[in-house]
């Protein structure tokens, strides 16, 4: 049974999700085991799932456990941006140099050619025992090598060329931090290596960290031995497998659901948390967990929230991309907010202050133009509207996932295809080759694939209801 560890804010959505499917989870924090009632076990992971920058979750771990949790938050979670590295984090190869530049060197070994930024004493065909420092998301991305490379175990990794002893950031005890270091001198002392205990050593016995200690050494020593005798390049020992999924929020929706089934959860907790609302979430689904009415709560909550969002002046734009990452737009100044059906619609106004070309429109952008952007709740596009002088310049309505609008803040995943409206034309749809480059690649999931197209179908079919061509009157672009 593949055993996962979990951390971070989806942490008890992703373990239920796991526990369903038969995985085990390990080294579970308390919150975690009371809530899904399961015991103590703090073995080693196969893979760590955990939060990561943008909006992500980071899947990393033995490769072929590792990719089947990667595949199994992609199918369950349907509506996500993913990625995964072409090669396997800290995996060992044997390399030849192939050309030598001031600086770094171009190794071949056999797989891929790496780029190895030590170069101190190689010369072109020179053999070279190298390990794989960074991931490598593309085939345009070069694979980072190093020379420090390390044979990764359960409790430990032991590291070439670089002698010293270091720590997880979780093993904090001074005391344990000694008794770990007393176990690697005895069993290193004049071997060269180095050694960093991972988080897991802190629940292991002494006797299995130092069995292991040595069981790596030996191979260690057996490595170099194999790497003399062989001529051609190539894999000498495995890595770890390293995925990204970008959550969108109907990923987290999703994710809201799977958490309800555990504990109270209000609609859109998982969007909140994400934008520092723990503190408020945790009261009100306390209150819930104390047997008040989750709707009255909700709906309580919820109202809060939107009087925060419209009493908010400035709001930065955050714009996931699957192509690009993130991007902070330039911000954007609340000029009317409506609630329609519940959810919260806003207009907010940029002023450009350099010139530019509008994307899409080919037309030029100069300082003091100004964008009406429209965004709505539960809406597959964010339209942006320019005007110069108060005089409609064009539109671009871009498709994306619903956004999230908090106080202060708006996000959202961009699909990758728009819909460009100019003055007297037809609209034009654009960008449907790169979208179906990125399905093909698995970067973009088939429902995103599909959704985006439905969304494009029905804006072409009705631009005029998505453009907002009335700089004065903005309260009726929200009609």
């Amino acid at each position: 049974m593949t055993k996962v560890r979990v951390r971070g804010i989806y942490a008890t959505a992703l373990s239920h999700l796991f526990l369903k499917n038969g995985y085990k989870i390990v080294q579970p924090s308390d919150v975690i085991a009371n809530r899904l009632n399961i015991s103590f076990d703090n073995s080693p992971p196969d893979v760590t799932v955990k939060d990561a920058e943008d909006d992500s979750i980071l899947v990393i771990g033995k490769p072929y456990e590792a990719r089947s949790v990667f595949h199994l938050l992609s199918k369950s979670l349907k509506f996500v941006f993913r990625k995964a590295s072409r090669v396997e984090l800290n995996s060992v190869y044997l390399g030849r140099v192939e050309k030598v530049l001031p600086g770094t060197c171009v190794v071949d070994v056999g797989e891929f050619k790496g780029v190895l930024r030590d170069c101190k004493g190689l010369f072109v065909n020179d053999k070279v025992i190298v390990g794989v420092s960074k991931p490598s998301w593309s085939e345009e991305e070069p694979v980072e090598l190093t020379r420090e490379f390390k044979l990764l175990g359960d409790y430990v990794s032991l590291i070439h060329g670089n002698p010293k002893i270091d720590f997880s950031e979780y093993i904090r005890d001074k005391e344990l931090k000694n008794r770990l270091s007393a176990i690697a001198l005895s069993k290193l002392l004049g071997s060269g290596l180095g050694v960093k205990f991972r988080s897991s050593a802190r629940f292991a016995d002494p006797g299995d960290v130092g069995f292991e200690i040595e069981a790596l050494l030996n191979e260690y020593k057996r490595l170099i031995e194999v790497a003399k005798s062989i001529e051609n390049p190539g894999k000498v020992r495995t890595g770890e497998f390293i995925g990204l999924i970008s959550l969108t929020s109907i990923a987290k929706k999703i994710l809201d659901h799977e958490r309800r089934s555990v504990t109270p959860t209000v609609p859109g907790h998982h969007e909140l948390k994400g934008m520092g609302f723990g503190d408020e979430l945790d009261l009100v689904e306390k209150l819930v967990g104390n047997g008040c009415e989750m709707n009255i709560v909700g709906n309580g909550f919820r109202e809060w929230v939107c009087s925060k969002i419209s009493g908010m002046k400035r709001f930065r734009i955050l714009h996931y991309s699957p192509v690009k990452g993130v991007r902070e737009l330039t911000p954007g100044f609340l000029k009317h907010f409506k609630l329609v059906e519940g959810k919260a619609c806003i207009v907010l106004e940029r002023v450009f202050r350099s010139k530019g070309i509008y994307d899409g429109l080919g037309i030029e952008k100069l300082p003091g133009d100004k964008d009406l952007m429209i965004i709505k709740e539960g809406s597959y596009v964010v339209s942006h509207n320019y005007f110069r002088n108060g005089n409609w310049l064009g539109s671009y309505i871009n498709i994306n996932t619903p956004p999230e609008i908090a106080p202060g803040i708006v996000k959202y995943h961009d699909l990758v295809i728009d819909i460009v409206v100019k003055p007297g034309e037809n609209p034009v749809l654009i960008d449907l080759d790169q979208l179906s480059q990125l399905n093909t690649k698995g970067v973009v999931s088939e429902q995103l694939y599909f959704l985006a197209e439905k969304v494009a179908d029905l804006v072409i079919k009705n631009p005029q209801a998505y453009v907002c061509e009335n700089y004065r009157e903005p309260d009726k672009c929200l009609i």
